[in-house]
């Protein structure tokens, strides 16, 4: 299955890099997020793939949904191009996301950011690995001695949405000014690519107060396997990925610091 993945992202990267270059088309969705051709194109690829390789697995995409009759527990998940924003703008850090989920919970996952051709995979008890254009899979495994204290920590966010610096999107107000106070260093860094670099352990805790399924699946099995915590901002590990929220730290310690004081 895994193979199967790595071969659906392999499939759409020169249609994605292609139109990366020529982007600037583009439409709003009802909440305000991003949609372009390219969106729509790279799913209708992965999901034909999977029709023709596993024609019996269901399927959610950020762009086409789910169609069944019970809400979405197991299949595939695909965001054909996660931080669109990026993407139209000219920033290489877009990445296609895809997963295997069984109850809720990814056993295999690929983020591809075809840009910078680049590829994080993992699957359950499997490790977690990068390759990086032609070059061999790396194994990716946090340190043992990496930080437990936000004093310590280098920390990112994808942006100031549904915190108290823009209040505007969202249900809860985030409290993002009191980790951007505390923290050693903080940085602002694209979608997926900042939880990838907590799994390869650039940095140590990535936010993200606003995801969806799509958003979160892929990236969830990554850090679990390299080794770091993966959690909602309430703290929810099981089923995160439908929690709403996603933060991903080197160890749980900083992850609860996090949280606390994101809700404080």
């Amino acid at each position: 299955m895994l193979n199967i993945a790595l071969e659906a992202a392999k499939l759409v990267k020169t249609m994605t890099v292609d139109a990366f270059e020529g982007a600037g088309k583009f439409d709003y969705k009802p909440d305000r997020s991003v949609v372009t051709e390219t969106d729509t194109r790279v799913e209708e690829e992965i999901r034909a793939f999977f029709a023709q390789k596993t024609p019996n697995i269901a399927v959610l995409g950020e762009e086409f949904g789910f169609v069944g009759e019970q809400q979405f527990s197991s299949g595939w998940v695909i965001d054909p191009i996660d931080g669109t924003r990026a993407f139209i703008y000219g920033v290489p850090l877009f990445s296609t996301l895809i997963a295997y989920v069984e109850n809720g919970e990814p056993l295999l996952s690929v983020i591809s950011f075809p840009a910078i051709s680049t590829l994080y995979f993992a699957s359950q008890g499997e490790g977690c690995w990068v390759q990086t254009a032609s070059q061999a899979p790396r194994q990716l495994k946090l340190e043992s001695q990496s930080p437990k204290s936000l004093s310590e920590a280098v920390v990112s966010a994808s942006g100031i949405h549904n915190s108290n610096y823009n209040s505007r999107e969202g249900s809860q107000i985030y409290h993002l000014d009191a980790v951007v106070g505390q923290a050693r260093d903080f940085i602002f860094a694209n979608d997926a690519y900042q939880h990838a670099m907590v799994a390869s352990g650039r940095i140590h805790g990535a936010i993200d107060t606003i995801m969806k399924p799509w958003d979160s699946a892929a990236l969830i099995l990554c850090i679990r396997e390299a080794g770091g915590e993966v959690c909602a901002l309430n703290g929810q590990r099981k089923q995160a990925m439908f929690a709403g929220s996603l933060l991903s730290a080197a160890t749980p310690e900083l992850a609860e610091q996090i949280i606390e004081l994101m809700n404080s």
